[in-house]
């Protein structure tokens, strides 16, 4: 956003705001970081283990004091000036001629001012064009600042709390510091009731020895996931690794690997417990149980020093924390940045890694963990002269947040979140949780019940069939995560096994304080006596622990379901009419509210909302009209939306009709997105803009992300008419692209855009959520289909699920793909325990060969392709075994091989290995796949071998770069597992490195393994009976490739884009096919339209003579 200082010529004419400071921020992109790391490992001291409590203090000293010598600050200062030496003597002339006529009014002085003001606007309107153009012209996606910028278009900004509490306003202060104390005061309030909670300074060790079992405090679970509880057994053995790097990392042995790789590569069975870990011999499988009526699940691990959660800390877990803090996050009260974190040296990782584990072994959490510095920012909508509109955004120490990253990591693994809480989860999604309404409605629509009414005539009665109704409360709690009682949350975490683990999340919620900033100046501190710590990450998991058995106690009553999304809390009550539904929800919600006061947690009756779902709009019933059956919660009634109301419930964004046919969500989501468009073509100038490409991801990632929120389910519920609206907005997105008039028809300008149809998107994406459902073995995934109506003429629920599978097998079917296929495990989290990877700093990656791109001759690209990867191979070439692996995509017979080698240049293969990828495997996963068979089959066989090097050849460089972000930070199940053989080898003693070289340029080991995949998939023949599962993504992939074909065949053939270039989408690199230059915005509109036949410089003879076909000049044919 451009901004101007005030000008002498028109001061008088510009209203005056409160003086505000300059924001200053660092440029860390200009940033010399090898003189940052050299001056933070000249300041670092020794660690001193006696005076461990100043440790953290001198790490976060010497990098603010590095960071703030080598990385500037300010503006940037390069590039043309916008008020230059030409603007300035514009302005000058402006003000003398203004002096002047103030001086002697006359009609001279006058005429003279008004044209010396002119073109002093004129020349700066120019210069602000010229700047604007320059400016959209190098927006890039890859930059936060670049979204930012559009997001602010046409766009109202929210004044700063300190011009308004320090204005002229009538509930002002006088200063900076009274106003934020006032608001300190609101955000931090004191209550008689309000008891700190002492920290824990140990636990006795006898007490760690008992059986501690939770099941009565979380319940049973009707679920398919590990419940919420937590078990300590009385011994086990392990044993811990020989420090590395002065680092203390307890990394269980492994007692036998054999048993360990059989513990690995055997699927749980269902009547298995979940989550189990032995810390002598197994790791768990990563999949979530499967078995929905099993009680809740144990854990075993063992408290205190026999414990490997309590192990202290590795490095990989300390990598894995920084790999996943983002940049460009406000610092906390410490002022440490991300981004001057990340950067540090190997000193500094080992003497953070020290700082940590001593807080962690001994539960003491240095003071600068414990604060927060507060800031006010006003709420959308909300009068900004009261205190209580402003939303307080909690800022906490980077360093703080890393820790709390590796305590969570080992958290998550004794402790699973209920499976109606559908935040911070894997594979839970806001839209996951609509859909179980969706479903919970349409499933409870399909059985009746009869009733009898009175004839048409008057005379006797008839009887009717009713489909069952639903009432759906949505209960809001007043600062639910400020209200949390620290007692009760101290006696839930007190469940959990070890004791390092429970002593350190106890002392996170003691003595902590925070401050309030307005402008520059802060507040008395004052202590957070209740509730978790706003900005952490522990925060949000601790809440979900807090209400975990507030959801077990909802979903204990029959026809009642309690869904949860952080603190939005959802019931649904089945009954036939209000006089069975009613009376069940208000002793559901009496329960609540019982156990919200037993709690501290406090109902807000004022935003709580109910909805009566329902068909029919003449059952007099439904409405309630003399309030007989009232819904009520704390003493307050709650309104309920019936057919006809004038106002929809809202959950999670999407606004909810009676009918459930998501209409007025259609409707909403467009207009939303009409503003966003309106933003986008700001930067969508016909002369300058971004590059097609990067304009495509702009309207991809703000503009459609909009409208396509809730779209998979709103497409399979919303009436015709409101596909059609999402379908013009959608439209609109796409002519932003290229540029073209809105004339152009729908087919055109996405073909012109490149973007695949609406209703490709929305299939796809609900064949995802079938797809997540499916693996998480929900209840309501697996109903059986409904009884068959009372008779004809009745409507039936429509199964969504059996209908869309039966839809995309008719499209899969062919590549062997259908709804009974084998499907990989999805990836719920990692199977490697986070004490269990100390050793992956034995696994080495070399992902990057550098070569020469000026080469342009194709022989001599192959040649230094060969060159630099056999010297990059060559530094390896003392391992003891080569194994190179490759993968092939042939319909239908894709293979993924691996082959061993005693050396680089061996023409011999000591063993081979192949197996077949399924059905229309990607490329990546053919790769991953024979990466995962080759360790599996070929390597651990050998890992009692006496040599114990390993070099692994590859020239699939995106599954080097996914395996290289490490064992802990994996998304997807292979990668998983190829990391869990990984580690077997190195905690057997094994050297693993892992090299990227070019394919097909003669580089010998990739040759014998391509060779071997080219004879595989001509003979068909496998050392590994049966085939791979069926990969998720290419499922999607193919199921949208064969969607989108179909539409292509399909489109309007009367158009002038497809007699000129046919179904063919537009390439979107913005250069010449033939010269390969970058071409211009303008030079790229003209050529969209002209492909569209609706260029402004040969238009259509259509709008001019209108018996003349709808054809451009060149292509018109005369009737």
């Amino acid at each position: 956003m451009l901004t101007f200082t005030l000008h002498q010529a028109f001061k008088d004419t510009i209203p005056s705001t409160p003086p505000s400071a300059p924001k200053f921020f660092y440029s860390w992109g200009k940033c010399k970081w090898d003189l940052f790391v050299k001056d933070f490992d000249a300041q670092l001291p020794a660690y001193d283990y006696k005076k461990q409590s100043t440790g953290i203090k001198a790490f976060t000293r010497a990098l603010i004091t590095s960071y703030r010598r080598h990385c500037p600050r300010g503006m940037h200062k390069d590039g043309p000036r916008l008020w230059d030496d030409t603007l300035m003597e514009a302005e000058r002339m402006a003000v003398d001629s203004k002096a002047r006529y103030l001086q002697l009014p006359t009609p001279d002085r006058e005429a003279e001012m008004q044209r010396t003001r002119s073109q002093f606007f004129l020349l700066l309107r120019e210069r602000l064009r010229n700047t604007y153009l320059r400016r959209i012209s190098k927006l890039n996606p890859g930059e936060p600042l670049a979204w930012k910028y559009i997001s602010g278009r046409k766009k109202a900004s929210l004044p700063s709390p300190t011009s308004i509490l320090l204005g002229d306003g009538q509930h002002t202060y006088k200063t900076a510091r009274r106003a934020a104390n006032a608001l300190n005061r609101i955000f931090l309030p004191f209550h008689p009731s309000h008891k700190a909670v002492r920290p824990s300074k140990g636990i006795n060790r006898q007490s760690a020895s008992l059986n501690i079992n939770a099941s009565f405090l979380f319940g049973q679970q009707n679920n398919n996931e590990s419940a919420a509880t937590f078990t300590s057994s009385s011994s086990t053995s392990s044993s811990s690794e020989p420090q590395n790097n002065n680092e203390s990392a307890a990394t269980p042995s492994l007692v036998s690997s054999t048993s360990l790789i059989s513990c690995i590569s055997e699927p749980q069975n269902n009547d298995e417990s979940a989550a189990t870990f032995n810390s002598g011999s197994s790791l768990s499988s990563s999949s979530e149980p499967q078995d929905k009526n099993k009680a809740a699940t144990t854990s075993g691990l063992v408290a205190h020093l026999h414990s490997p959660l309590d192990a202290p800390f590795n490095r990989t877990e300390l990598l894995a924390a920084l790999r996943n803090t983002p940049y460009g996050k406000a610092p906390g009260p410490d002022e440490v940045y991300s981004e001057a974190l990340r950067h540090i040296s190997s000193k500094g990782l080992r003497f953070l890694l020290r700082c940590i584990n001593h807080s962690w072994t001994t539960g003491t959490i240095p003071v600068e963990w414990r604060r927060a510095t507060i800031v006010p920012l006003l709420k959308p909508g909300k009068s900004p002269e009261l205190l209580e509109s402003y939303r307080p955004i909690s800022l906490t120490s980077i360093v703080s947040k890393v820790a709390e990253k590796m305590v969570l990591k080992r958290l998550l693994w004794v402790w699973t979140p209920h499976p109606h809480q559908y935040a911070y989860r894997s594979m839970r999604t806001t839209t996951m949780q609509l859909a179980h309404l969706i479903h919970e409605v349409e499933h409870n629509r399909n059985y009746y019940f009869q009733v009898s009414l009175p004839k048409k005539s008057g005379i006797g009665n008839q009887l009717h069939y009713r489909p069952h109704r639903t009432l759906l409360v949505l209960v809001d709690f007043s600062k639910a995560f400020d209200s949390i009682d620290h007692r009760v949350l101290s006696r839930l975490l007190a469940n959990i096994p070890g004791v390092n683990c429970r002593r350190w999340l106890r002392n996170f919620l003691c003595g902590r304080y925070a401050k309030t900033r307005v402008g520059h100046r802060n507040s008395d501190r004052r202590p957070m006596l209740r509730g978790v710590p706003q900005g952490s990450v522990l925060g949000p998991y601790l809440f979900s622990l807090y209400v975990h058995p507030l959801l077990n106690l909802l979903n204990s009553f029959a026809g009642v379901t309690a869904d949860m999304y952080a603190d939005d809390l959802s019931i649904i009550v089945k009954g036939q009419s209000r006089e069975d539904a009613i009376p069940t929800a208000n002793m559901v919600l009496q329960k609540l509210h019982a156990w919200s006061q037993e709690n501290g947690l406090a109902i807000n009756p004022s935003k709580c909302e109910a909805a009566w779902f329902t068909l029919s709009t003449h059952t007099e019933s439904d409405y309630d009209r003399e309030g007989k059956w009232p819904l009520v919660v704390a003493g307050c009634q709650i309104p309920v939306m019936t057919m006809g109301a004038s106002q929809t419930t809202k959950l999670l964004g999407m606004d909810l009709d009676p009918r459930l046919t998501l209409n007025v969500a259609a409707t909403k989501q467009c207009a939303a997105t009409s503003q966003r468009i309106s933003q986008l073509r700001c930067i969508a100038h016909k002369e300058a803009g971004p590059s097609p490409h990067d304009l495509r991801t702009f309207v991809i990632g703000y503009g459609a992300s909009k409208l396509r929120y809730g779209s998979e389910l709103i497409w399979a519920v919303a009436t015709d008419s409101a596909k059609n609206e999402m379908q013009k907005t959608y439209a609109t997105l796409a002519r932003i692209v290229s540029g073209v008039p809105s004339t152009v028809d729908l087919e055109s300008a996405l073909l012109e855009a490149n973007m695949p149809p609406l209703h490709v998107l929305c299939l796809r994406a609900r064949l995802s959520i079938f797809e997540n459902t499916r693996a998480c073995q929900t209840d309501w995934m697996r109903r059986p289909p409904p009884e068959s109506p009372p008779r004809a003429g009745f409507r039936i629920s429509p199964l969504s699920r059996d209908e869309l599978y039966a839809f995309v097998d008719a499209y899969t079917k062919e590549y062997g793909i259908t709804q009974s296929s084998p499907r990989e495990e999805r990836f719920f989290r990692s199977s490697i325990p986070p004490w269990f990877a100390a050793s992956a700093h034995r696994v080495t990656i070399g992902v990057e060969v550098p070569i020469d791109h000026s080469i342009t001759d194709e022989e001599e690209l192959i040649r230094e392709k060969r060159q630099v990867s056999e010297e990059a191979l060559a530094l390896h070439s003392h391992r003891s075994w080569i194994l190179a692996t490759d993968g092939g995509v042939d319909v239908p017979k894709p293979a993924g091989v691996g082959i061993l080698l005693s050396s680089l240049n061996s023409p011999e293969i000591i063993e081979k290995a192949s197996i077949n990828c399924g059905a229309r495997p990607c490329s990546y996963r053919t790769e991953s796949r024979a990466l995962l068979l080759a360790l599996e089959k070929l390597m651990i066989p050998r890992i009692r071998h006496r040599r114990k090097t390993l070099l692994v050849v590859t020239d699939s460089q995106s599954l080097l770069a996914a395996l290289n972000k490490g064992p802990l930070s994996q998304t997807d199940w292979t990668e998983d597992q190829i990391w869990q053989r990984l580690l077997t080898l190195t905690c057997a003693g094994w050297s693993v490195h892992l090299q990227f070289c070019y394919g097909h340029c003669g580089v010998h080991a990739n040759e014998l393994a391509d060779q071997h995949a080219t004879q595989t998939m001509e003979s068909g023949k496998y050392t590994e009976q049966g085939i791979a599962p069926l990969w998720h993504t290419d499922l999607l992939t193919c199921f949208t490739t064969q969607l989108t074909n179909k539409w292509r065949s399909t489109i309007r053939q009367d158009t002038h884009r497809y007699l000129l270039c046919g179904s063919r989408p537009s390439d979107l690199s913005g250069k010449d096919l033939i010269t390969q230059e970058v071409l211009h915005r303008q030079e790229l509109v003209h050529l969209a339209r002209a492909r569209c036949g609706e260029s402004e410089l040969w238009g259509r003879l259509y709008w001019a003579v209108r018996d003349c076909t709808n054809q451009c000049r060149f292509c018109n044919i005369s009737p």
